[in-house]
């Protein structure tokens, strides 16, 4: 049994080179292939071939640590001025030409496990937050993954 490749634990979270703090209820990363399955005639409704016609990741992260400028991160187009988040509404913004690297660096495990960097990521700024006497207000960031000009989406564990 190999008990060592089980992982727990939380990760720390950077976008363009900035930590986001603590996060609560964990950092999820998801990946949806789509494909094409190719049919013909001669062998009716069986796949005789199949292609991936797209791949993209997301990765959600519940922020619970925030700040002005957290907050501005996670909404492009905006700016902080004087201590204040203004707030535009970018229509025209190109999320591509204003993404940075996102990375997922894990805090547990015992130190063995391999860190997620994503280099072309951004968010729409879509999420959404409540005011509650009994919990910590918690920023659920979506981040889109883009493919570099060579189609790399992200990469998984150091590099040798």
């Amino acid at each position: 049994m190999a008990r060592e490749n089980i992982k727990l634990g939380a990760c720390n979270v950077t976008f363009k080179g900035t930590a986001l703090g603590l996060t609560k209820g964990g950092v999820e990363v998801s990946v949806e292939t789509t494909t094409y399955p190719i049919t013909v005639d001669q062998h009716g409704e069986t796949v005789i071939d199949e292609f991936i016609t797209k791949r993209t990741f997301k990765v959600t992260v519940p922020m619970a640590e925030t700040t002005i400028a957290l907050l501005g991160l996670a909404l492009p187009g905006s700016s902080v001025d004087s201590g204040q988040l203004v707030v535009k509404d970018a229509v025209g913004l190109s999320l591509i030409d204003t993404a940075g690297a996102l990375e997922l660096i894990p805090t547990g495990g015992g130190g063995s496990d391999e860190p997620v960097s994503f280099p072309k990521a951004n968010t729409a700024g879509n999420f959404s937050f409540a005011y509650r006497h009994n919990e910590e207000r918690i920023y659920s960031v979506e981040f889109m993954i883009y493919p570099e000009d060579d189609g790399t989406l992200g990469r998984f564990g150091t590099s040798a």
